[in-house]
């Protein structure tokens, strides 16, 4: 079994959000919108495996295509 989590940085500050189905039903259970270090270790836990999602880097010609 596996989850996607996506991360970013607010503030300066690494948050990790989900990305799949999965995720976000842990993170509702967690009765939060981002998943914890404390979270990410008890679904490793249970047997899920982690996969931190990656968006493709941005360039200039793409969001000049894109207009």
């Amino acid at each position: 079994m596996k989850i996607t989590v996506r991360a970013e940085k607010n503030y300066g500050i690494e948050v990790i959000y989900p990305h799949c189905k999965a995720a976000e039903l842990f993170a509702r259970i967690a009765g939060t919108k981002t998943l914890t270090a404390h979270a990410l270790r008890d679904i490793a836990a249970l047997g899920y495996t982690i996969e931190v999602f990656s968006p493709p880097p941005r360039t200039i010609a793409a969001l000049e295509a894109a207009q």
